[in-house]
């Protein structure tokens, strides 16, 4: 039994080793590359009328397909939300992840990321006539947060007083606040700015609160592809692209 079970741990590590050691390689292959991305983050990642995916992030995902084939269309698109990013990841349904992703040493536990490309902190989103002035006065206030994002676990931190209410999709979560189901939303300063400029009935208020830098993941173990991730941000640093 004892060696049924050795031979069986070596045949598992032997397979985790081969796709540790390829994801780059399965993408050439294939002749795409599938990114995960977001669909409701401008302006990193969000979908027009037209129903074409925009953004920062997106942009990142065809500059890599560019880098990859020669094409910047070599890139299927998979809409992926604060919630489901890493397990998307971890189940193989997408290669990479390019999707706002704060880098926490606890999501380094399961993810490899990329150098930093992005820093952002937290922002509050509240009504116009709202008294509230930063994440000091929500005790007692409905605090709306996205499941899977960051600020879920800052505003228990920082406000630990306050009733925080999870979403799905950033959506949702305005509605919450326009419809007076929550006092305040918060997530990502940059993204919190967009939907200012777009909802004139809300306003961001207080100082960004616990900023962090964005990284790009791969799955943990993808030592190679992260390389190359880097190497193309470096490059797009230096050229000018970024």
């Amino acid at each position: 039994g004892r060696l049924g079970a050795l031979l069986a741990l070596a045949l598992v590590m032997a397979v985790t080793g081969a796709a540790g050691a390829g994801t780059l390689d399965e993408v050439k292959k294939r002749g795409k590359l599938i990114a995960g991305v977001k669909t409701d983050f401008p302006p990193f990642g969000y979908v027009d009328s037209a129903g074409k995916n925009l953004g920062f992030d997106v942009d990142l995902a065809h500059l890599f397909a560019k880098a990859l084939f020669n094409d910047e269309n070599q890139v299927e698109l998979v809409a992926v939300t604060s919630g489901n990013r890493i397990p998307f990841l971890q189940s193989n349904k997408i290669d990479i992840i390019i999707a706002s992703v704060t880098i926490t040493d606890e999501r380094k536990q399961v993810v490899e990321f990329s150098d930093p490309y992005f820093h952002s902190g937290g922002l509050l989103l509240v009504p116009k006539a709202s008294t509230i002035k930063g994440v000091e006065d929500l005790a007692g206030k409905t605090v709306a947060v996205v499941q899977g994002a960051i600020q879920d676990k800052d505003i228990e931190q920082l406000a630990p007083k306050a009733n925080r209410v999870k979403y799905g999709k950033v959506s949702e979560a305005v509605l919450a606040v326009k419809g007076g189901r929550a006092d305040a939303y918060a997530h990502d300063d940059i993204l919190i700015l967009t939907l200012v400029k777009e909802n004139p009935d809300l306003k961001a208020v207080g100082k960004p609160f616990n900023p962090r830098p964005y990284g790009i993941a791969v799955r943990k173990g993808e030592h190679e592809f992260n390389a190359w991730v880097n190497t193309q941000l470096a490059k797009m640093h230096k050229d000018g692209t970024y």
